[in-house]
Parts: C-alpha cells; sequence; structure tokens
C-alpha cells in the first residue's frame, strides 16, 4: 500500500490572459465577505503567482497531517457517489466534473494507490466555499491526465 499522495497537474484550456491593474477600486461594495474580498485580491495579482503555488503547497501539506483524521469521519466516496454530489458524468474513460476554475492554483488533485485501486482526492478552498473529498477511481482504472475548460474539469484515466 503506498501512502505517498502524488499530485497531478491541471491544464488549463480556457486560460485568458486577464491582467487587471493591481491598483483596481473594487466595485463588491456592502454585499461581499472576507472570501471572495481575498480571493479577488489574489487573482488580480498575476506576479503573486510563486506566492500562489506556495500557498498552495502549504495547504497540501497540512491537509496531509490531518487527512486521516477527515477521511475517517467522512469516508471514501464510490465514483458514483462523487458523480452524484458534483452533477458529474462519467462515460468511457473520463470523469467530467462542474468546476469552474481559472488557475490550476484553485485546486489541487491528488492520488494514490491504495490495495491495487487509486484514491483520489480534490482539494479546494475556492470551489463550494471549500471542497475535500475522497473518491476511489473504477476497479483497474488510474489517472493519465486532467484539464479545465468551459467550467468543466476532465479527469481522462486507463
Amino acid at each position: 500500500m503506498e501512502l505517498t499522495w502524488q499530485r497531478h497537474e491541471i491544464k488549463i484550456l480556457d486560460k485568458e490572459l486577464n491582467v487587471e491593474n493591481h491598483m483596481q477600486i473594487s466595485t463588491n461594495g456592502l454585499d461581499t465577505n472576507a472570501q471572495r474580498l481575498h480571493r479577488d485580491f489574489i487573482t488580480n495579482l498575476p506576479h503573486l503567482s510563486e506566492v500562489r503555488n506556495d500557498h498552495m503547497a502549504i495547504v497540501a501539506d497540512i491537509s496531509s497531517d490531518i487527512e486521516a483524521g477527515i477521511i475517517n469521519t467522512r469516508g471514501i466516496l464510490s465514483t458514483e457517489d462523487l458523480l452524484n454530489e458534483f452533477n458529474g458524468e462519467m462515460d468511457g474513460k473520463r470523469i467530467t466534473l462542474p468546476m469552474k476554475i481559472t488557475s490550476s492554483d484553485e485546486i489541487i488533485i491528488q492520488s494514490r494507490m491504495e490495495n491495487e485501486n487509486q484514491i483520489v482526492q480534490i482539494i479546494s478552498a475556492e470551489i463550494n466555499g471549500g471542497i475535500f473529498r475522497s473518491f476511489i477511481m473504477p476497479n483497474g482504472c488510474e489517472i493519465t491526465g486532467i484539464s479545465s475548460g468551459n467550467g468543466i474539469i476532465e479527469i481522462l484515466f486507463l
């Protein structure tokens, strides 16, 4: 049983160069919250990509320390349960999940082998107010690539 998580790179297909003035004045008004302001601040500063990457690495490291407790509490979902929860689909050799991301820094997808099955974790502070889900890939299937485009995350597998 391999206990080391392997992080999967996510290819962003519909990446638009959206560089805004970093001194942009917020138009959110009073109908906002700290999380939205923080997200806007981080995404409007393209020169902070290295800091974002370091931040996500720290989050991943911290999550690995507490993952056992969370997995025991929430359990590992079946692929079908994950698809039902996120209104996803599976056909042939891919899983599609409707999750809009603009940067691969917004989500971590990692996996490990356990009893000849691939266990996958999806971690994000950005999506749905934060998610931490683990699911098991279909028998004999392993992730070969992950991409995101048009609000859909596509997990390819063999």
